[in-house]
This record gives structure tokens, C-alpha cells and sequence, in this order.
């Protein structure tokens, strides 16, 4: 198989006949600790800009045409079988396959340009080529970072994911596709999950209903890793609207809806802590995310999310401090311990309801 890098991607993409002979540009992307992300530029591809200036006679002859295309850019994606983590973390690399099918399922299903066009795979050395995001869209995490909070943005995030789940509830096509446990439980069950139930042994019991729950009786198809991380938006300064589009569905599973709906109110409240006084507007956000979620999945399936939405945020606020991916941007060692005690407290308390941890939460700010 070919580890595709930055330097030899140029040549393999030639002899795929996936770029032309003239000058390609490349650029690698963030791909977390997954796996090769790099941006491609193909600057003579597609149409020409401007007028053919060339006489007929010219062209006849053969004179090269040199004004500039209009170019062609897509991204290719690549995952490693060993995460770059401390701790060793070992994933099929199959999952891109996963992550293809998903993109190209979920494109009949939600809003046009919300997850990225397939373009073509090759099966052999585990490579996946898409569309790139038009101009214009940033990552929804770096933004969050800062300190903007589009609340546009968190509206959106809630419609896409109701979307996803409310039109593939029972889906047996879903089901066929998405069902295998395997790859869910590498990069979610075990690295999060486990991890910190051996870490915390006395949080062991809810931990363990937790994973039992989470492979028992599945729902619909979930993301698995909703995270603002893998959200590029986009806002019109002129009207103010907001576009969003979707990344990363190699872990895409027929799974548990509390799943996604706990990790992207998780990521939200951290950061509220992490940004300490300027905390208010993330859980705002976050009550807003759940309130316009479970206003447009239905009542059954926002009852689903609630029932265990407690128990499933502090699992997850936990393992992103002592799981084996932890949140890279909370440093302090302060902060992180009171994250765990707010994370503790959510895993032992009597009420395992979502409604009742965002209200838990705020006392812990």
C-alpha cells in the first residue's frame, strides 16, 4: 500500500489521470490524529477565463491557448491504522470506506452542499477524494475558540443532526450498512468508554450501562463524532445568513442518537470553561443546540436523547480530559480537575436526564 505524503501525492495523482501535467498545488490539512488530509489544486483544470485571443489560423496551427483556468480543487483523505496519540490506538483503515458510503447516503437526505461531493476512491491504498468546500467557509471550532458564537450556527448544527436522525430512524438500508459495532467501538467505546472506566474504577457501573446501552437496541444513523471540529460554516456579511456543511463520518454508525446530540453539547460547555469568564454565551449555546434539536427530531426521539443524556455528557466531558484523546486546548491543570468534578457529578447523579444536566452544569461555572 502507498502512504500517500506531500511529496509523492503530485506523481499519484498523475498516474490516476486525477491531475493534469501542469502546475498542481498542495497543502495538508488538519486531519487530527487520524489519519493524511491534503488539499489539491489542479491550477489548469476546467475552463479557461477570459478571451481566446488566438486567430484561427493559430489555432489551427496548434499555438498553445494561455490564458489561466479556472482550476480544479478537492481533498484527499487517507487514514492511518495507529492514531498519533500517547497512548496506543489502534483503527481499521476500512473506515474510510464507511466514511464514503455515509457522505454519498447523506447527500439524498439533507440540504444541498451539506456534507462533501464523493469524487472517487481507490480501495487499494485506502484513498478517498471530495469536493472541497466552496470559499469562503471556516472551521466552526476555530470560531468557538475565539470566542464568536454565531447562534446561526448552533441552529443549523441542531437542524442537520435532526435531519440525519429523524429520517433514517429504523432504517433497515441504514441498518445493512452502518450496523457493524466494530469500528464504533476502537474509536469510541474502548478510547473513551473503557479507558476511563479503568481510570475511574468507581464510575465503572454507570459507565458500563452506558456502553451496554450504546450497542443494544439501535435507533438510526449517528454521526459519532458531531463535533464543531468537523463543521466548516460560512456567513453572509451582506445577509447575514448561514451556510454549514458537514465533515468526517468515518466512525458513521446505526447506533444511539444521545451519542451525538451529548458530544456536541460536550464540546460547547468546554469550551465555556475553557474561555472561564466569557462562559455564559456557550451555555446558552448549548440550550439552545438541545432546545431546537428536540423541537424538530420529534417527541419520541427527543425523549430517546433525554432520558440518558445526562450520563452520556458526563461520560463524555470525562473522557476528553482522561480519555485517549483529550481536548488539546484545556491546559491548566485547575480547570481540568474541575471539569472532572462536574463530569463525576453528572455520572452519579440520580437523574440521568439531559434536561437535568444542562441545569447541573451551570452550577459548576
Amino acid at each position: 500500500m502507498l502512504e500517500i505524503t506531500l511529496d509523492n501525492v503530485v506523481e499519484y495523482l498523475r498516474l490516476r489521470s486525477a491531475v493534469g501535467n501542469g502546475k498542481v498545488l498542495v497543502r495538508a490539512l488538519s486531519g487530527g490524529v487520524a489519519g493524511s488530509v491534503l488539499q489539491i489544486l489542479d491550477l489548469e483544470a476546467g475552463e479557461k477565463i477570459g478571451t481566446d485571443m488566438r486567430s484561427e489560423s493559430q489555432k489551427r496551427r496548434g499555438v498553445a491557448d494561455s490564458r489561466p483556468a479556472v482550476g480544479h480543487c478537492f481533498v484527499l483523505k487517507q487514514p492511518l491504522d495507529k492514531f498519533r496519540t500517547a497512548a496506543e490506538w489502534l483503527v481499521d483503515r476500512d473506515r474510510i470506506w464507511i466514511e464514503r458510503d455515509c457522505m454519498a447516503f447523506l447527500a439524498g437526505i439533507l440540504p444541498a452542499g451539506s456534507v462533501p461531493e464523493v469524487l472517487w476512491s481507490d480501495e487499494e491504498n485506502f484513498v478517498l477524494a471530495m469536493s472541497c468546500a466552496p470559499v469562503g467557509f471556516v472551521c466552526w471550532k476555530n470560531d468557538l475558540l475565539q470566542g464568536r458564537i454565531n447562534p446561526e450556527a448552533v441552529r443549523l448544527s441542531a437542524l442537520v443532526l435532526a435531519m440525519m436522525h429523524a429520517a433514517t430512524v429504523g432504517s433497515a438500508e441504514c441498518m445493512a450498512r452502518f450496523g457493524n459495532q466494530r469500528g464504533f467501538i476502537q474509536q469510541r467505546i474502548d478510547p473513551y468508554l473503557e479507558t476511563v472506566a479503568k481510570k475511574h474504577p468507581d464510575l465503572r457501573r454507570p459507565l458500563d450501562r452506558l456502553m451496554t446501552m450504546l450497542l443494544e437496541k439501535p435507533v438510526c444513523l449517528i454521526h459519532a463524532d458531531y463535533s464543531p471540529k468537523n463543521m466548516l460554516v460560512k456567513t453572509d456579511s451582506e445577509t447575514k445568513t448561514t451556510d454549514l456543511m458537514l465533515l468526517d463520518f468515518e466512525i458513521a454508525f446505526f447506533g444511539r442518537p444521545v451519542f451525538d446530540v451529548a458530544t456536541l453539547i460536550n464540546h460547547l460547555l468546554l469550551k465555556g470553561f475553557h474561555r472561564g469568564p466569557a462562559w455564559r454565551s456557550y451555555m446558552i449555546a448549548a440550550d439552545q443546540f438541545w432546545h431546537t434539536y428536540r423541537t424538530h427530531v420529534g417527541p419520541d426521539l427527543a425523549e430517546e436523547v433525554n432520558a440518558t443524556g445526562g450520563k452520556m455528557l458526563g461520560a463524555l466531558m470525562l473522557a476528553r480530559m482522561d480519555g485517549k484523546s483529550p481536548v488539546e486546548y484545556i491546559v491548566e491543570a485547575q480547570v481540568q480537575e474541575h471539569i472532572r468534578r462536574c463530569a463525576r457529578h453528572l455520572l452519579t447523579l440520580a437523574d440521568d436526564s439531559l434536561d437535568t444536566a444542562i441545569d447541573e452544569v451551570a452550577l459548576f461555572f
